[in-house]
């Protein structure tokens, strides 16, 4: 195993090769690894590869690339620590959001820019960013000492934001070479950049698309309108018997049957996170916030599941007027999910629902666009205590701790393919606008993000962990 004075060495390193690492990270963020378009394909493949010859660089072995139904996982490992050091595997992903509206970003979105302690580029916060600072610090270890004070599996995946659709069989077939001890992410945000945040649970999802139709073809309303049944008319109906509008509560029969409630210790957890109903409002700049009655905002937004309509396409909708009957449209629909309810019977609740109140008048289509499991993990496992401990030798603070709302499909999974705890770690920060025109990295957290991990090999090698 490593030493106390490895660690020393793996920071001095860390430290004097900043521009280095920065460097490496603009040749990977000048890769436009979009997952959801098929005219960047050879650019995920590109970025995989530019992944495989770092990783070699660094004198991990075994780097790779496994091709899967769609684009490629890279695995790489360092299993020299012995057997009885601990196994860590360290995720992230290499895909990124696509960049529209173009128009809206100031600066090429590939092309990366620092401007004061900010670098903007899309990837800089979600995923490259942070997803570097894990292996530069295993370079600081390797290069500075040849050594890495534990035993390390890494694993880079070029779907996550497409809800990685090809993880789940992977797992399944890889368990024996993935097994570990403990999983580490790195692809979440902090509070601020002097409060660190470790994420315990995310929520999971059900994203689904209805398509109602009537008539054969668009009608003219003045002739037909009155004897025959608006689809559009009738989608709307029926998306406002989704939702009470009072309490705020999803209305489909059997949607909270199996949602878990927390206990009153981690309720005292959650309502120690800063910020609280004022930094949510001033975060979204809406008048007045919303939600399901009798829970506060970062219940809602993280232990309470919900449901919101995020387009509907369909009818005229360009300037001027048209008076037409569409013949056909559609809603797209996602449910946030907290353990412990299972998206395949979400689904089928869904459905079930809006054939019961749908009219006889129309046709019901339903496409189910992606689906992740909800995920929690014990906060007080060793493997994220050794995270709080190392935040706070890297950030001189010990985190807070959290549920988002978010979702991250390949958590659940992991957690049931490996049977090890996941460690959400994060270094963005809230207004990163990823996902956003101008998504940008704040440096100093870059930097010290990297100190931080460095810290929590050393600190979870310590432990032991059985």
């Amino acid at each position: 195993m490593a030493s106390g004075t490895d660690t020393v060495d793996a920071l001095a390193y860390a430290r004097k090769n900043q521009t280095i690492f920065l460097e490496r990270l603009f040749e990977l963020l000048r890769i436009p690894s979009i997952s959801t378009l098929a005219e960047n394909v050879a650019d995920i493949d590109r970025a995989a590869d530019w992944l495989v010859s770092y990783l070699t660089e660094t004198g991990l072995s075994n780097a790779q690339k496994y091709q899967t139904a769609g684009h490629p996982l890279v695995y790489a490992e360092w299993l020299e620590a012995g057997s009885s050091a601990p196994v860590l595997l360290i995720y992230g992903h290499y895909d990124v959001q696509p960049v529209d509206p173009l128009d809206l970003w100031h600066t090429p979105p590939f092309e990366p820019v620092v401007k004061g302690d900010h670098l903007y580029c899309r990837g800089a916060s979600d995923d490259k960013g942070q997803m570097m600072a894990l292996l530069f610090a295993l370079e600081s270890y390797l290069k500075a000492s040849g050594r890495l004070p534990l035993n390390v599996k890494v694993l880079l995946e070029g779907e996550e934001e497409i809800l990685s659709p090809n993880m789940d069989a992977f797992l399944a077939a890889h368990r024996e070479q993935l097994a570990c001890d403990a999983i580490v992410i790195c692809d979440d945000s902090i509070f601020d950049a002097n409060t660190p945040v470790i994420t315990y649970g995310l929520r999971g999802n059900c994203y689904m698309e209805i398509e109602v139709s009537g008539p054969s073809q668009d009608l003219h309303s003045g002739s037909f309108g009155g004897a025959v049944d608006n689809p559009l008319n009738v989608l709307v109906r029926m998306l406002a018997a989704l939702q009470d509008s009072n309490t705020h509560r999803v209305l489909i029969p059997g949607f909270y049957e199996h949602v878990r409630e927390i206990d009153e210790a981690e309720r005292a957890l959650l309502t120690a996170y800063p910020g609280g109903e004022e930094q949510t409002q001033l975060l979204t700049g809406v008048p007045a916030l919303a939600g399901e009655s009798g829970y506060s905002a970062i219940e809602r937004t993280s232990v309470r599941p919900t449901l919101d309509i995020h387009g509907i396409p369909g009818g005229f909708t360009a300037k001027g007027k048209k008076t037409v009957i569409p013949a056909h449209v559609g809603a797209k629909i996602s449910m946030r999910l907290v353990p412990d309810q299972d998206p395949d019977e979400i689904q089928s609740l869904f459905e079930k629902y809006l054939r019961s109140i749908a009219p006889p008048t129309v046709h019901l289509e339903f496409r189910c666009l992606g689906k992740a499991l909800p995920a929690v993990v014990d906060y007080r496992h060793p493997a994220v205590q050794a995270a709080a401990e190392a935040y706070q030798r890297g950030f001189g603070a010990f985190p807070v701790y959290t549920r988002t709302g978010g979702s991250i499909a390949v958590v659940a999974e992991m957690i049931h393919w490996l049977g090890a705890p996941v460690v959400m770690a994060g270094l963005g920060l809230p207004d990163d606008q990823i996902h956003a025109p101008n998504e940008r990295f704040y440096l100093p957290n870059f930097y010290r993000g990297i100190e931080t991990m460095i810290h929590y090999y050393d600190i979870l090698a310590a432990g032991r962990m059985p």
